[in-house]
């Protein structure tokens, strides 16, 4: 068997400005070819698709940023 990851045409997109962009974050964020047809596609999300959250998702998204934050950083999340 082969060792290839069956990618999402969105991550195969994405592979595809990694490898044009030398594997550069920062350089596929400063990308200067706006008319290239994957440019809106870039960051490995589809523009087009807009997510809407309940407020019961946004605060348990906080709440996990907030521990994320406090782990990363050597807080303790109790003191927060």
């Amino acid at each position: 068997m082969s060792d290839t990851r069956i990618l999402t045409p969105i991550k195969a997109i994405r592979a595809k400005c990694m490898d044009c962009m030398c594997d550069s974050h920062v350089e596929i964020k400063l990308c200067p070819i706006t008319d290239c047809s994957l440019y809106p596609y870039r960051f490995g999300t589809n523009p087009n698709i807009k997510r809407e959250y309940t407020e019961e998702q946004k605060q348990a998204m906080t709440a996990h940023l907030r521990k994320n934050n406090a782990t990363f950083t050597g807080e303790n999340s109790q003191n927060a």
